[in-house]
């Protein structure tokens, strides 16, 4: 069974929000970037363990010495100590220091996606937008996804809307970053999820075991962060952090979440439960989103 819903506006005088529409998924680029990682070290293009630096050196600043022990998988996770975003933001120039001994601890980092992007790109010799292109959205059939702005999206594409309920402008990134740039709608989106929960259906796009256990084994336990609020036998016990994925600890088994916030207005959430084969996905073109969202998974969240 499956049910789908739109409501509100999708931008200043358009029309209504509706299944086709566009969103910006935001940090829920990040699963959707762990699988293209994943889809490479299956091929045997990457070692999730393999130091970054060996594959592409950079001269970064500072020069840390630590830099140099960070992996796809301390990426992947959130411990390679790199900060969310270089001061200044995201993709300019400025310093990238290593917070603290990579592998130790978690802390949510951008950045460090954003360099995993550039490492990916080069073993590659293919930008991101097109890796993705050809290694999930096409196998996967998400043909109104994409992690830069294309004409073909532009006519369903939504806008923001301010905490006082005006519109923003609409967005376009040229450059896609892993991180935040993906644009898709709600069903791309479950189709994406589903390559999780029925792993077999994903035909050309599916991850091998080795690579769906691993990016569905928790790496780190977030003893800071507490687990989603849901009802019933879904309410988690401990939060942790997969690869891509956070994840609770329920009585009923492990359920995986990424939310998601962009400055242009919106705010996005999905979670799958493998052990009821259920997926959830809500994407809001809205500032108070998150408070949407939120309300909804506490009331619906054990689906």
């Amino acid at each position: 069974m499956q049910w789908t819903g739109a409501f509100g506006a999708a931008t200043a005088g358009g029309p209504p929000v509706k299944a086709e529409t566009v969103f910006e998924a935001c940090s829920m680029s990040k699963p959707v970037f762990t699988y293209v990682v994943l889809r490479l070290v299956d091929q045997g293009l990457l070692d999730l363990d393999r130091p970054l630096g060996s594959y592409l050196a950079e001269d970064t600043l500072p020069r840390q010495e630590e830099r140099a022990r960070i992996t796809a998988r301390m990426v992947l996770d959130h411990t390679s100590g790199l900060p969310n975003w270089r001061k200044g933001g995201e993709e300019r120039e400025g310093p990238v220091p290593v917070l603290f001994p990579p592998g130790l601890r978690f802390a949510y980092s951008g950045e460090g996606m954003f360099y995993l992007q550039r490492v990916v790109e080069h073993l590659a010799d293919e930008p991101l937008e097109l890796l993705a292109q050809r290694l999930v959205f096409g196998p996967l059939g998400m043909a109104s996804s994409s992690f830069v702005w294309t004409p073909a999206l532009d006519p369903n594409l939504a806008a923001g809307h301010k905490a006082d309920g005006s519109f923003k402008e609409r967005t376009a990134y040229r450059h896609a970053n892993a991180a935040y740039s993906l644009y898709t709608t709600p069903g791309d989106y479950a189709k994406f999820l589903l390559a999780f929960l029925k792993p077999a259906g994903a035909g050309t796009a599916a991850l091998s075991q080795t690579s769906l256990g691993a990016c569905l084994t928790p790496q780190v336990m977030l003893d800071a962060r507490e687990p989603m609020e849901r009802p019933g036998d879904a309410r988690g016990t401990r939060a942790g952090w997969c690869l891509g994925w956070s994840v609770n600890l329920t009585a009923r088994g492990r359920i995986y979440h990424h939310s998601g916030s962009n400055g242009s207005g919106f705010r996005c959430y999905s979670q799958f439960d493998p052990s009821r084969g259920s997926g959830l996905v809500i994407m809001t073109n809205g500032a108070g989103g998150g408070e949407l969202w939120t309300r909804l998974v506490n009331r619906i969240g054990d689906l």
